[in-house]
């Protein structure tokens, strides 16, 4: 995400950006849909986890069904809509240090989403099945317990439970499609993976 001036709303670059872009084209490759809207204006629909979220152009005004109806998954919404460059996931996972600028982000990143998701669901991965099945995810065979996400359709992230035994500590790990850089930087990444951090963690305390 870019550098704002303070005080200025996150939504205005991104907003800038998809306001002077074609809203069909850009719906295109970011493998949404658009319509037009009986008052000429276009409309582009983005399929966000379980949910969508819908942006009109070129108002910018937002729409989300109640499921993602968050500050931070309208935000990114947004910010892939006006970053996108349309390159499909490559089908090949790798941890967050690994994408383009993520190192200097990778101490925050275990520490506000790999950490806690351990420590919610170390010694009870029915219960990450659960939540991660709740907002769409999809069975994937690494770890103990694993599912595949699409924050967006052409956003992939994997999260990875190993459960606690006798010899080692509960570990979760975030795994990215190596393409998402391609739509999204690796500071908004992390936002996006805390946010379905917090939904699972959530979700198993709803549960309980």
């Amino acid at each position: 995400m870019g550098e704002e001036k303070k005080g200025e709303s996150p939504f205005l670059k991104p907003a800038s950006i998809l306001r002077g872009s074609d809203p069909v084209r850009v719906s295109r490759i970011a493998g949404c849909s658009s319509t037009t809207e009986p008052d000429g204006h276009i409309s582009i629909t983005v399929p966000v986890l379980h949910g969508t979220i819908k942006v009109y152009h070129p108002s910018m005004e937002i729409q989300a069904s109640d499921e993602v109806n968050t500050f931070v998954l309208k935000l990114l919404t947004l910010l892939y809509l006006a970053g996108t460059n349309g390159a499909d996931p490559s089908g090949k996972w790798v941890p967050y240090r690994e994408l383009p600028g993520a190192r200097f982000y990778e101490p925050v990143f275990k520490r506000s989403v790999e950490v806690p998701l351990a420590l919610e669901f170390g010694s009870d991965p029915q219960g990450f099945s659960r939540a991660c099945k709740a907002i769409g995810g999809s069975l994937e065979d690494l770890g103990d317990a694993s599912y595949a996400f699409n924050l967006f359709p052409k956003v992939l992230l994997c999260f990875v439970l190993w459960a606690a035994d006798d010899e080692f500590s509960a570990e979760a790990q975030v795994l990215f499609d190596s393409a998402a850089c391609n739509h999204l930087n690796a500071f908004d990444l992390r936002m996006g993976a805390e946010e379905i951090s917090k939904r699972l963690i959530r979700l198993n305390h709803s549960q309980k």
